[in-house]
């Protein structure tokens, strides 16, 4: 069996709600309001940018204030006699210690270069039956220690230096031959009268051992 229900009933009629004057009025108030608060806020936002815009400004011009003053510190220091005059000392100190580490440094090469080659004619010059204990090679001098199982062959060896660059015209002053009692070699010295403080502490030191 089928049942039909009524839908047109007046309870289930749509209902149509008019706007009336006091729904109205309260609509515009609220909006009013709303209007008011924007209004405040956007018053109040702009106010704060102000202050923090006028409170950056005011540091900035704070920093160049300080700036300005180091500024004209500097130009004084730089302007006054005494403190040109310790710079321009300082300066001339600095250039001449410079030029001193560049000389010290090319004679130090240089000395290097000259021994090493001093020591290589040296060997050059080899004689079989000398051998050499000690070179000093000082203020431009030469000076030589050691053995010889042949004393004749001391003017040949000290005749051959003639042929090496570092050691021709060489001068020799001291020329000294020992007889070592312990040793069938001698012991001999040719060298520099300028290097006879160093061969005396070693005749000392050699003599105490």
């Amino acid at each position: 069996m089928k049942q039909l229900a009524n839908l047109y009933v007046p309870e289930l009629h749509p209902r149509k709600q008019s706007l009336t004057f006091t729904r109205a009025a309260g609509v515009v108030a609220a909006a009013a309001v709303l209007a008011v608060l924007f209004s405040g806020a956007s018053h109040w936002y702009a106010g704060q940018q102000q202050i923090a815009t006028q409170r950056t400004n005011h540091e900035l011009s704070q920093v160049q204030q300080r700036l300005t003053a180091k500024q004209n510190e500097l130009r004084a220091a730089m302007n006054n006699p005494q403190v040109e005059k310790e710079i321009a000392n300082i300066e001339a100190q600095l250039a001449q210690r410079q030029r001193l580490l560049q000389q010290m440094t090319s004679v130090t090469a240089a000395s290097q270069t000259s021994f090493a080659q001093l020591l290589t004619d040296i060997a050059k010059a080899d004689v079989e039956s000398i051998w050499l204990q000690r070179v000093i090679a000082a203020n431009n001098q030469l000076t030589l220690q050691g053995k010889t199982t042949d004393a004749s062959a001391l003017p040949q060896w000290l005749a051959s230096f003639s042929n090496y660059p570092t050691l021709q015209e060489r001068q020799f002053g001291v020329f000294e031959l020992r007889d070592n009692s312990q040793e069938a070699a001698l012991d001999f010295t040719v060298g520099s009268l300028a290097h006879s403080s160093l061969l005396s502490h070693s005749a000392r030191t050699a003599g105490a051992q």
